[in-house]
């Protein structure tokens, strides 16, 4: 529940920032006129998938023994993603519409299976937290924010094989 809200949340941040170019509180209920809808439906998307997967998710026998470890490493990635978005929405804003939608689909679909813990898939986990935290401070670098679509693949490889990871027992 606290991951679907911070998930919320967060799409309510980066969907302000695409549709009323700003995250001022003030822009969106003032000044984004139409807009408001476009960034209300976005955040309801994310809630109500939310709401289907969490529904999906604990219906099935083989989260049982994981759910923990995926919780906690989706919670961490959504944690940085929001992080970043308060301090560069802009930069940020498109590679985190692109991972709430992707990350539940792949990474919370492909978890169980084959759920022996390997010391590759240890790496995964924590290499992939380790990569995806680095690639969002690049984005604090000057010097590197030109490659900023280059990241973003990164991004998306490394939160998705976070939680593919941590699906581990």
């Amino acid at each position: 529940m606290a991951s679907v809200i911070l998930k919320a949340f967060l799409m309510a941040i980066v969907s302000s920032n695409v549709f009323c170019a700003s995250i001022n509180p003030a822009a969106l209920f003032l000044e984004c006129g139409t807009n408001v809808t476009f960034v209300g439906a976005s955040t309801a998307a994310v809630a109500i998938m939310g709401a289907i997967f969490g529904y999906y998710i604990i219906r099935l026998k083989s989260f049982n023994d994981i759910f923990p470890k995926v919780m906690k490493t989706d919670f961490i990635v959504t944690a940085m993603y929001f992080g970043v978005a308060f301090t560069a929405p802009s930069l940020i804003a498109s590679k985190v519409m692109i991972w709430l939608f992707g990350m539940w689909v792949l990474g919370m679909l492909l978890a169980p299976f084959n759920k022996e813990k390997t010391i590759l898939k240890t790496i995964t986990e924590y290499g992939s937290l380790v990569a995806l935290g680095a690639l969002l401070a690049a984005h604090f670098i000057p010097a590197l924010q030109e490659y900023g679509q280059v990241y973003t693949l990164g991004m998306m490889v490394s939160s998705i094989t976070g939680v593919f990871g941590a699906g581990r027992k």
